[in-house]
């Protein structure tokens, strides 16, 4: 049965969620993720600052941990920011010329609760909205990226992902996020049998989706199930009517290759799309049969979609800037070669901003900046270093979840970031501890 909701495209959002992970239980204390943990708990700071600079941002953290969370965060705040147009500085944030509006302290909201991981992308929910304008929160029963048995019939594990190196991870409190922040927002929940994370699909607004084989129609998650079920069924959750399908890639890294990782769409016509030009990359192929695809689709109304390429910057760089903005020697273990997460693709859009990554390459890094700009020439696009969380295998969208506009009215409020008082919101949010246990995931 149809519910006649829809996905609005990830600008029209009013405010972000955030979760301060990357703990020693999700990440170790040794090895490259150990390394590289305190730098991407920095770095979800940078981003929730930005982001903060626009709009309210919710982060779920652990008591122990608020010290060293706002301690992060006075220090990015004072970070540089270079506003010269076309002028790339090493490390600092770089917005092209246009000036930042000022830091506003009120819209970081601390929520307590204990947190193992950061990839808030995929445990949450998934928020839609009606005709009315109502809230609604679809629950995608996240298993761990196929990790565990969903209990349908012909689930299998893939072995693969233990002969790539790839560990499960604890998720049994993640799997109980969506039902408490729908129940906390005041949303309507929708039910599905569908097994997806938030990362493995990406919509236009419009009815268009676009997703991948290797992550949703595998049997670690789906199984028995054919692309005419699962775009049926997300049509009912999301309102889709259209499902372009890339190929994707199983067991290649933990999410079997979320679509967030290389392909979104900007809003206006326009499909974006990672393309590796290395012909070393494991990316190679798979960018480049992305691309083939993406050049010859329409979207849900008919309407032909203009593709354009974010090309990869060149690792060998971003492997020397990484190692030196973080005090390593050019050769450090530290430096996760094979999971780096070095897509532009992974930015995070608002009404009025773009969130983007700088990696370390000077003429991608700024090639990209200068796409996102032309696309979006409305838009604040600003550019930041991510570099534990892009060694953790992620991008600045895994570690966001925007929620909805919607016109319900209701009375609850949100602890505000010193916990003393209660911060009051004027529409459908309220949630006071969050359970969350996020695994560790690569190219979330």
């Amino acid at each position: 049965m149809s519910l006649n909701v829809e996905m609005p495209e990830e600008s029209k959002h009013k405010l972000t969620w955030m979760a301060y992970g990357a703990t020693t239980g999700s990440w170790g204390k040794n090895g490259s993720f150990g390394a590289n943990r305190l730098i991407a708990r920095k770095d979800l700071m940078r981003i929730a600052a930005n982001i903060a600079r626009f709009e309210p941002v919710f982060i779920i953290i652990d008591e122990s941990d608020k010290d060293e969370a706002q301690e992060f965060l006075n220090q990015v705040i004072l970070e540089p920011v270079n506003t010269k147009a076309n002028s790339y500085e090493e490390g600092a944030v770089f917005t092209g010329g246009r000036q930042l509006p000022p830091f506003q302290n009120n819209n970081i909201n601390f929520v307590i609760h204990p947190v193992d991981d950061l990839w808030i992308r995929d445990t949450g929910p998934i928020f839609v909205t009606d005709s009315n304008k109502s809230l609604y929160g679809v629950n995608f029963n996240f298993n761990g990226w196929g990790q565990t048995d969903t209990g349908a019939k012909g689930w299998e594990k893939d072995p693969n992902k233990s002969i790539n190196r790839i560990q499960d991870q604890p998720i049994s409190n993640d799997q109980k996020i969506a039902d408490f922040i729908i129940k906390k927002t005041n949303a309507t929940k929708i039910t599905t049998w569908l097994v997806m994370e938030g990362g493995g699909v990406e919509v236009d607004g419009k009815g268009t989706a676009v997703c991948t084989e290797s992550c949703i129609i595998n049997q670690n998650r789906n199984p028995g199930k054919n692309k005419l079920d699962i775009e049926s069924e997300l049509n009912r959750t999301l309102g889709i009517k259209k499902v372009i399908w890339l190929p994707g890639v199983k067991a290649k890294d933990i999410t079997d290759g979320h679509v967030d990782f290389y392909a979104r769409f900007s809003g206006n016509g326009h499909i974006i799309y990672a393309l590796d030009d290395d012909l070393n990359s494991p990316d190679y192929k798979t960018t480049l049969e992305n691309k083939r695809i993406l050049q010859n689709v329409t979207d849900a109304l008919g309407n032909k979609i203009t593709a354009v390429s974010l090309k990869s910057p060149d690792l060998s760089l971003v492997r020397s800037s990484v190692a030196s903005r973080n005090g390593w020697s050019p050769d450090s273990p530290n430096f996760n070669t094979d999971n780096f997460a070095a897509s532009y693709v992974g930015f995070y859009v608002a009404e009025k901003y773009i969130l983007m990554a700088q990696y370390g390459d000077p003429n991608s890094d700024l090639a990209a900046f200068n796409i996102l700009q032309n696309l979006y020439h409305d838009k604040i696009i600003i550019q930041i270093t991510t570099d534990g969380i892009s060694n953790g295998g992620g991008t600045i969208h895994c570690s966001t979840q925007q929620q909805i506009f919607n016109t319900q009215n209701n009375s609850n409020t949100v602890p505000n970031s010193n916990g003393k008082n209660f911060l009051p919101l004027n529409s459908t949010f309220a949630f006071l501890t969050i359970p969350l246990i996020l695994g560790f995931v690569g190219f979330l």
